[in-house]
């Protein structure tokens, strides 16, 4: 009998922690709700100078962040170059633990701007802009 009463004392425990910790997940900042982002920023990437048909030495990269500027993860960053062709790592993307999401650019084979936006939906999209020097 006593051995029933200690095994379901450490069953209670258990349920009791597992539902400590389904509550404590359930009031989490809110990070990875979408919808509640209200800032999109660049933090690098824009700006840059390369060679036609070669990649950007570093990657485009925007921060995401809500409403008390909290970066927000699991977001979801839409990726479209809007000028001077070439290609993007992704076509998407999704910000990390600390609200970075972030796409590689390699140039067309045309020299002149390019142009890539960052779009997070319900905000205004954000355009990095990169000179592309011709091929030698």
């Amino acid at each position: 009998m006593a051995y029933g009463i200690r095994r379901t004392a450490s069953r209670g425990a258990f349920t009791l922690f597992a539902l400590a910790g389904l509550a404590l997940g359930a009031c989490g900042d809110g990070t990875t709700d979408p919808s509640s982002a209200t800032t999109v920023t660049i933090v690098s990437g824009d700006q840059q100078t390369t060679t036609a048909g070669a990649a950007l030495a570093a990657p485009f990269v925007v921060s995401i962040e809500d409403q008390d500027g909290d970066p927000m993860s699991g977001v979801t960053v839409t990726w479209a170059i809007t000028a001077g062709g070439g290609s993007l790592s992704a076509t998407s993307s999704v910000s990390d633990v600390d609200g970075k999401a972030q796409a590689t650019y390699t140039a067309g084979t045309d020299a002149g701007t390019g142009t890539v936006t960052a779009v997070v939906s319900g905000l205004a999209a954000l355009t990095f802009t990169v000179t592309i020097n011709a091929a030698q």
